[in-house]
């Protein structure tokens, strides 16, 4: 069978599992703020001070919290009232079929590990193991999302090689951090804690926030099949005005900063009294 009556073949396949990409829930998901959302009406901050994992997380999920009209400048997001609890766990259920703190350690794990790059990258390799011809043919045998898709793989490899998507996965470690921890599904120092190990994977990839969310939503374009260069009216232009609103937003602000360039310099500081580890240990131990 030639490379490209393989990758047809492989199309085909996909096809079937294209619309739950790992860690995902409906392709056709649209933003969660369609749902009840929590509310940030007054806000107590637990965050530890002496580390700065709170700050990473905070810029990390901060388009989707403020979509959900959260509050960006404390983590979490919402006060963890009886009200935001039962929110933040509809969310989780609804967007990615989370009902219990072992559901979220896992599917945080699998995001650190796998994620949505690892489906993308065995994806680009099998494209780019064709010719340009072969590629073209086989190109034209698709249509609509699943061609989008496709194109989708091409534009993140294109432009970010093996960092694509890997911002996306992160970054939903921070949501699910901080949603499970509104949620009660984690401590405020466990959802900072997990933070670290994303965080590292950011710090060595990326050099300024503005990479970081380039690369969140250039892994979402693919994840919802929106097509970059016609994404007007979109989800993705919703999300894209939304972090360039809240940059702005932080420029004027002289209190705290969410979008400090510095922190891709500076040593991350871990918080006290928990780490990654641990969890992942009792992920483990669950089994």
């Amino acid at each position: 069978m030639s490379k490209q009556k393989k990758w047809i073949t492989y199309v085909c396949i996909t096809a079937i599992l294209c619309s739950t990409l790992i860690g995902c829930s409906s392709n056709k998901q649209t933003t969660v703020d369609k749902q009840a959302s929590p509310t940030p009406k007054v806000l107590v901050s637990d965050e530890d001070k002496n580390s700065n994992l709170g700050q990473w997380g905070r810029a990390m999920g901060s388009v989707l919290i403020a979509i959900n009209e959260g509050n960006v400048y404390y983590f979490g997001g919402y006060e963890p009232t009886d009200g935001n609890q039962k929110a933040a766990a509809a969310i989780l259920q609804k967007s990615w079929n989370i009902s219990n703190r072992k559901q979220l350690i896992d599917q945080m794990y699998d995001l650190l590990h796998t994620g949505s790059r690892s489906t993308y990258r065995k994806e680009a390799a099998q494209m780019r193991s064709m010719s340009a011809k072969e590629l073209k043919t086989a190109m034209k045998q698709l249509s609509g999302d699943m061609k989008v898709h496709y194109e989708m793989i091409r534009y993140n490899w294109k432009t970010w090689r093996k960092k694509g998507l890997l911002a996306w996965d992160m970054c939903r470690i921070s949501h699910l951090a901080q949603w499970g921890y509104v949620a009660g599904y984690l401590t405020i120092s466990e959802a900072q804690a997990v933070i670290e190990p994303a965080a590292k994977k950011l710090k060595a990839n990326f050099t300024s926030w503005d990479e970081v969310q380039q690369n969140w939503l250039d892994g979402y374009a693919l994840y919802a099949s929106i097509d970059v260069s016609a994404a007007t009216g979109t989800d993705y232009e919703v999300r894209k005005a939304k972090y360039e609103q809240l940059k702005a937003d932080d420029q004027k602000n002289t209190d705290t900063k969410l979008y400090d360039d510095t922190l891709f310099t500076k040593d991350i500081i871990p918080v006290t009294g928990s780490n990654a580890a641990s969890l992942w240990k009792e992920r483990k131990s669950a089994k």
